[in-house]
């Protein structure tokens, strides 16, 4: 890795959008505290080792004019490595297109009010820099990769950007997840956690940050690479650099962190392969002692073990610990059992956290639990999430629900897309709730 001196190459953007206009964009304060971190992380010696001036961290921006003039200088300035960081809200148009949403974005308008990432990968198209990293921690991020694959101006006849590393936190059809009361996002909480101690390459912390999101029941980012090694090193504290010289894409250097952590991490593995085996006694055993370790995806699969065989009281206190430390599946699967313990309220309160941190079957049921109790207005607001992430109950019921508003038009758009070939009838009946535990 070329030492602090010959950095002089090195740009970063940051931006950070957590505070919105439109009502339906809640706010995220967590964004503004990704970006501050993440240019600590950036600029202090045991980081990147960036000078203030190499990394321009942008917040709150309300006109895409200003997020237009951060890309584009740092895209100018940047000959050797070119990082651009996003985080806020993704919106998708009704022909599927990305944008990310500012301050002053309109849900209803996004092609006038936010930045089309479009836009945003023409820009990193024109840049002089012979490696591009691009993180994006938005919701429907994934779709980046279909902009990354389309022509524009710039990238006339080219199929992708040359030398770019994209890391997206969800997939296309995925919200990200924002967790009440955490200081970061789920995915940059991750990203920190990894790149703060170590000096991994582009792929290991990839890697590393997948596997600990997988862990905590979070939606898994993706990653694109093109034409650029995944063995430059982003994040490299001053010990683990080489000479002077040196390029930036040295042979990777292996990991030898042996933590508490990974033990947990193998023991859910070894009940995965046990639980593909179909023997699930030795599942449980493996579960059971890497839950005993604090790792919650064993705990929510335990507590399904346990859930099949009847044992309910234990399964919800499994669930019950997975669902208090942050596991989104565990808080889904929580209240589907609390539902059927006939425990409303607090089925209605776990699905709601789980819907809040981007589960789309609890978005789903707890918009079927608001419609039942006549909260029509708010369960249609759920109904759209669920089914703009894809969820054909949610579009199906919400064409129903569309259509008594007498939305007619809308109805047909969500009936067709739920997979109904004949046309809506007006005694067409909801469906019900989704019990399927979800595994890790």
């Amino acid at each position: 890795m070329t030492p602090a001196s010959s950095r002089s190459g090195w740009r970063a953007a940051l931006i950070g959008v957590s505070r919105y206009v439109d009502p339906e964009f809640p706010d995220i304060p967590a964004a503004l505290n990704n970006v501050t971190d993440l240019a600590r992380l950036l600029t202090a010696a045991t980081g990147s080792a960036l000078a203030e001036h190499q990394c321009n961290v942008l917040t709150d921006p309300e006109h895409n004019t200003q997020v237009g003039k951060a890309v584009a200088a740092a895209a100018r300035e940047a000959g050797d490595v070119l990082l651009v960081y996003f985080a806020g809200h993704g919106v998708v148009d009704r022909r599927g297109r990305l944008y990310l949403a500012l301050s002053g974005t309109s849900r209803d308008e996004p092609e006038w009010s936010s930045v089309p990432f479009t836009t945003l990968r023409d820009e990193l198209a024109s840049s002089p820099a012979r490696a591009r990293v691009l993180i994006l921690d938005c919701c429907f991020s994934g779709r980046a990769f279909e902009a990354m694959g389309t022509s524009s101006s710039l990238v006339d006849g080219q199929i992708d950007i040359q030398g770019t590393y994209t890391i997206a936190s969800s997939a296309r059809n995925e919200p990200s997840v924002a967790p009440a009361g955490h200081r970061h996002t789920a995915f940059t909480a991750a990203l920190l956690s990894t790149a703060t101690h170590t000096g991994l390459t582009l792929d290991q912390l990839y890697r590393k940050v997948d596997h600990a999101l997988h862990r905590d029941g979070y939606p898994r980012p993706q990653r694109r690479t093109v034409n650029i090694a995944g063995e430059l090193r982003l994040f490299t504290p001053p010990a683990l650099r080489s000479a002077p010289g040196d390029n930036a894409t040295i042979t990777p250097m292996r990991d030898q962190l042996t933590t508490a952590d990974d033990n947990a991490d193998a023991l859910f593995e070894d009940g995965r392969r046990f639980a593909d085996q179909d023997d699930l006694p030795q599942a449980e055993s493996s579960w059971r002692q890497a839950a005993a370790q604090g790792h919650t995806g064993a705990m929510n699969n335990l507590a399904n073990l346990l859930d099949a065989q009847g044992l309910a009281r234990e399964a919800h206190e499994w669930y019950r610990q997975a669902a208090e430390r942050g596991n989104v599946i565990a808080m889904g699967n929580l209240a589907s059992l609390l539902h059927q313990m006939k425990r409303v309220s607090d089925a209605e309160l776990w699905w709601r956290r789980a819907a809040e941190s981007g589960n789309t079957d609890a978005m789903y049921n707890l918009a079927l639990l608001l419609d039942k109790s006549r909260h029509l207005g708010e369960a249609l607001t759920w109904y759209q999430r669920a089914a703009e992430a894809d969820h054909p109950d949610a579009m199906h019921n919400l064409a129903i629900r569309l259509r008594y508003r007498g939305q007619l038009p809308e109805a047909t758009i969500w009936w067709q897309r739920a997979g109904h070939r004949k046309a809506q009838r007006a005694s067409e009946k909801l469906h019900g709730p989704v019990s399927r535990r979800q595994s890790r």
